[in-house]
């Protein structure tokens, strides 16, 4: 993966490289976030806020993914009428293993972000019902859970690679060739480190 050592300066280009690519994702977060808000698809409205924090995770180290799964989380209890924080403890922390994952043990590719999108958005809807329904005892619970839960669960998780494909789309469209010539070279790096330790 693409990570630079503690302590080493970006160049000119790579800074420019890494301020459009995070305008870019802040921007897709408001995006998503006036589109969940305005509830153009009903019941079956998909909180994109969760796979953009996911597909973002796959592609930063752990504390970039961690600060935009923060504000990822806090903009979905905004929308919804959470306890603030709610969200983010739970999208924060699928985030964070996400990326460390990707850094020690599996490849960047849509099937693996399938996988975290789908944990990330279980975990979610599944903590979202316990404790703000569940555990309430709110009446018809169940009627909510199969009504509203289940439908956007399921179109969020239906919709996640194309989120996928755009955050993807950022990443690799913006470089220019001086960033791309320091990730290849530390990704050759690092294929030869392991090829060293084998």
């Amino acid at each position: 993966m693409r990570y630079k050592a503690a302590g080493e300066e970006l160049s000119r280009t790579e800074k420019r490289y890494r301020f459009a690519k995070w305008c870019i994702f802040a921007l897709m977060l408001l995006f998503f976030y006036v589109m969940m808000r305005a509830g153009i698809f009903g019941a079956w409205q998909p909180v994109l806020l969760i796979p953009l924090a996911a597909a973002v995770s796959m592609f930063e180290d752990e504390l970039s993914s961690c600060i935009f799964a923060l504000f990822c989380g806090l903009m979905t209890d905004i929308a919804f009428g959470f306890v603030f924080g709610f969200s983010a403890v739970w999208l924060m922390s699928v985030c964070v293993v996400s990326s460390l994952l990707v850094r020690n043990l599996i490849r960047v590719n849509l099937f693996n972000f399938c996988v975290v999108a789908g944990a990330a958005t279980v975990i979610e809807f599944a903590m979202d019902y316990l404790f703000n329904i569940a555990i309430w005892n709110i009446p018809k619970g169940e009627y909510i859970l199969f009504a509203s839960v289940f439908p956007t669960a399921a179109a969020t998780f239906i919709l996640s690679p194309a989120v996928y494909l755009l955050v993807r789309t950022a990443e690799y469209r913006l470089r220019t060739e001086e960033v791309n010539v320091i990730y290849d070279g530390q990704e050759e790096e690092s294929t030869a480190e392991r090829e060293e330790k084998t």
